[in-house]
């Protein structure tokens, strides 16, 4: 049995299942550390604007631990807002073969791989980011030489959660045989599920949507760098060329009474403005919804385009989404467009409001392929990258240049 141990910041609701899925592998003994329990209770979220309870268990089903953390308040912030040094004498009293580190941005993450070295427990990285995400010129230039310190000294090895983050790794010299792919993924089995149990017109009546809209939805923090704006320029824009739809934004955030403002000040209808709704009540608004729009910018990935595409949507989504190259396939289950270019997004929208036919093709196939994008994926990447630690010579990686493995 693998004696794994896997350091995150808080409980986050997309990694409690896969946690939960890791503690039933027989070979596998798992203890998850937590840095803050933010999320595990009822916080203040910055970026919703207002107090969050999570509605679905972040911590049964697996063992797990909070870290003391030295810094005042519990916070989630920047890098120096967790300082959990009691990370050290957890990995030295039960020496265990690996740890998974969940990003390199918070001081305990680099307290935590530096004493898993000096004590011969191997280091996997798992985080998000990739080679597109805005950075300033002096940072680029001073953090790259670290990156590759950290990635090629530190690191033994890395677990990409899809084909921009193994790009990333490759960048800074990670060798191909070094990455086992643990793609970014949620619980599949419960959005599809849930979205199956609301009837569409049961739904267009009580949101008080008519019946023959298609539905736009955006569901996101309303925060700049998510761009909620220019969703609803280009439905502004669609409402001129008299296409008929209607435009759902789920969620709350600094920008919504920029939002509303402007709805009321150029009387556009049919545009409805919910308010933040928890995970049991999201798939209500896929179910309803006929085409889902992620105009974000400088996004990691975009874990509520799996969720949607759960629910068989035809998705519309930037390029600049880390996500995008893996689940949106150009005109088979989606498009995409340059960030920020209301033309092209209005053409997008365009293009599949008017085409119903081509909406059910689309909404088959993001059920497809989000099919094959799951936490079985995960456990098998992780499983693998474990075993490699067991042979006089690592084994092969699995990753190749396909879609299917990135």
């Amino acid at each position: 049995m693998a004696k794994l141990a896997i350091l995150n910041t808080h409980p986050i609701q997309y990694f409690a299942p896969l946690y939960r899925r890791l503690a039933q592998e027989p070979d596998i003994d798992l203890t998850v550390y937590f840095c803050s329990s933010q999320g595990a209770e009822e916080y203040v979220d910055a970026g919703f604007g207002e107090r969050i309870k999570w509605d679905r268990s972040l911590l049964d089903g697996y063992q797990h631990k909070f870290l003391k953390n030295i810094r005042r308040g519990d916070q989630v912030g920047g890098f120096w807002s967790l300082i959990n040094p009691g990370i050290v004498s957890e990995l030295r009293k039960h020496k265990y073969d690996a740890l998974i580190v969940n990003g390199h941005n918070h001081a305990t993450y680099l307290l935590g791989m530096v004493a898993a070295k000096t004590l011969g427990t191997a280091v996997m990285m798992r985080c998000e980011t990739h080679l597109g995400l805005q950075r300033s010129a002096f940072r680029t230039v001073v953090r790259r030489p670290l990156m590759s310190l950290l990635y090629n000294r530190i690191c033994d090895l890395c677990l990409p959660i899809g084909t921009l983050n193994k790009e990333f790794y490759l960048s800074h010299g990670v060798d191909q045989n070094r990455m086992f792919s643990v793609p970014y993924t949620v619980d599949n089995e419960f959005f599809t599920l849930a979205a199956r149990q609301y009837a569409k017109p049961v739904l267009h009546k009580e949101l008080g949507i008519s019946q023959d809209k298609p539905v736009i939805l955006f569901a996101s923090k309303l925060i700049g760098r998510k761009r909620p704006m220019d969703l609803l320029l280009a439905f502004h824009r669609l409402r001129e060329w008299r296409v008929n739809a209607a435009l759902i934004f789920v969620g709350s955030g600094e920008r919504e009474m920029e939002l509303k403002g402007y709805v009321a000040k150029h009387q556009l209808s049919d545009v409805y403005f919910p308010g933040f709704k928890n995970q049991s009540e999201l798939p209500k608004y896929y179910s309803v919804a006929d085409v889902f729009v992620f105009p974000s910018e400088n996004e990691p990935w975009g874990l509520v385009l799996n969720e949607v595409m759960c629910a068989g949507l035809p998705i519309i989504a930037s390029r600049e989404i880390g996500a995008v190259p893996d689940l949106v396939h150009e005109g088979e289950n989606g498009f995409t467009y340059t960030a920020g270019d209301i033309d092209q997004l209005s053409s997008c929208l365009k293009r599949l409001l008017e085409a119903p036919e081509k909406r059910e093709l689309m909404a088959d196939k993001s059920r497809n392929i989000i099919g094959q994008w799951n936490y079985e994926r995960c456990v098998r990447g992780i499983v693998q990258a474990l075993a490699s630690f067991n042979q006089k010579q690592p084994i092969q990686s699995p990753m190749d240049k396909s879609r299917e493995s990135f």
